[in-house]
């Protein structure tokens, strides 16, 4: 296929990528858009209006839209969400926003499923990513040894609190690296980087990046080696894992000595064993990680709010509306994504929820048993990594169904590999498999 004159919208998911990556994060107090306050929920407007756009020229040339069986999941919980809504007397204002907070990616994945990506845009996109991580290495490592700058600052171009958002590109990154390793080429430059991104996960404080990691990056070993073990791959996955252990036990034996102050790992020693307090014994925990089992806890809650939560909005702080959400009410310290869903959706939103990325995982399986190409087994045993921090990990430890940078590039991954599925069969006459 000739590149030549590549068409604009080919760079479209790149160009979005670049305003993931540094628009919404410079809101924050302190970033160079903290005044415009309205950007960190801009994807909330464009990518309706991306979806309406696609509608309408998809109307008016052809009527065909591929939307999968995905498209009954979505529904379900579209539906959860109204439902809910209604019999707690949310706001439409609160209605529409839980529709877009839940919603918008999995929305703009039938979008991209739907227009003409290719291996081309799989690498396009993933130069883009890699460079743009790349070139935070230089940034955070002047910002913290020459400027004495660390934590939530430790990216100026990311913004103040670009730091957790660094973190689970970070983690991404790494499951592709891991993933290319064994299934393509191992480089030495991967495991320099891998080093590279615990030393700002160090510098940072992203915690998340340092625990989970390994988790993720084992995870993906154990994936690769089911698709053939052979003396190349043992040693190529012996060496990842050493990488891997050298730089979490370099940023636990350094963490407590660039953060004296900090009592994160002092909290995670202590959620390990039972300290006796008075006549009982309590097992401590870690907040953030306790948050959904704290509002599971709460005696008050009725089978209603269990099956569809408080209602939509009931985990906000007020970010586009006046109120406080009703989470707020509750004596809890930390929130995670698990007790957010909970109380805005309850279980039958989680579920439809989960529903909708177990579908994915199971067109992954399908796609791996088809596939032939090199790049699109990588790309599918890199996801599945990716797929365990987003399903599992990630909703136990931060906000990861709520943000764009975690969401953006994980649904974007999946639509390439979901759309190779379907050429790989329209090709082969094989739709029967479906």
């Amino acid at each position: 296929m000739n590149r030549t004159n590549l068409s604009f919208s080919k760079w479209l998911p790149v160009i979005f990528l670049l305003f993931v990556w540094y628009v919404p994060r410079n809101t924050a107090p302190g970033g160079f858009l903290e005044k415009y306050i309205i950007l960190r929920w801009s994807t909330y407007f464009i990518i309706p209006l991306i979806i309406l756009l696609f509608v309408g020229i998809k109307l008016r040339y052809t009527s065909k839209i591929r939307f999968t069986y995905l498209i009954f999941p979505i529904l379900s919980l579209l539906f959860i969400i109204l439902f809910s809504g209604w019999i707690n007397g949310s706001s439409l204002l609160n209605i529409a926003f839980a529709i877009l907070t839940y919603l918008r990616y999995p929305l703009l994945f039938i979008v991209l499923l739907n227009i003409n990506l290719d291996e081309y845009d799989l690498k396009l996109f993933l130069k883009a990513f890699f460079f743009l991580l790349i070139i935070q290495i230089p940034e955070t490592f002047y910002r913290y040894f020459a400027l004495g700058i660390k934590c939530d600052h430790i990216s100026w171009t990311m913004g103040p609190w670009g730091h957790s958002a660094l973190g689970i590109y970070m983690i991404y990154a790494t499951a592709l690296l891991v993933s290319r390793s064994l299934i393509i080429k191992m480089k030495l430059s991967y495991l320099v980087l891998i080093l590279c991104f615990f030393s700002i996960a160090l510098f940072g404080e992203i915690k998340a990046f340092t625990f989970l990691t390994p988790l993720v990056a084992g995870f993906t070993i154990c994936i690769c080696l089911l698709k053939g073990i052979t003396r190349k791959k043992l040693y190529v996955a012996a060496a990842i894992l050493i990488c891997l252990l050298a730089g979490f036990v370099l940023d636990i034996s350094l963490y407590e000595k660039v953060f004296p102050k900090s009592g994160g790992l002092k909290q995670i020693r202590t959620a390990l064993y039972l300290e006796k307090q008075g006549e009982q014994e309590k097992k401590r925990k870690i907040s953030r990680i306790s948050g959904f089992i704290d509002v599971l806890s709460q005696p008050e809650i009725k089978l209603s709010e269990y099956l569809f939560g408080w209602g939509p909005g009931s985990s906000l702080a007020g970010n586009y509306v006046a109120e406080r959400g009703k989470i707020f009410d509750m004596p809890i310290t930390h929130k995670n994504q698990l007790s957010e869903t909970f109380v805005d959706v309850g279980f039958l939103g989680m579920l439809a929820y989960y529903w909708f990325l177990f579908c994915l995982l199971i067109q992954f399986q399908r796609h791996l048993k088809l596939e032939k190409d090199e790049t699109y087994i990588f790309l599918n045993r890199a996801l599945l990594g990716i797929w365990l921090f987003y399903v599992f990990l990630g909703p136990v430890y931060g906000l990861v169904w709520r943000q764009d940078y975690s969401q953006y590039i994980f649904f974007f991954l999946s639509a390439i590999l979901y759309k190779r599925y379907y050429q790989i069969i329209d090709l082969k006459g094989e739709s029967s498999i479906n």
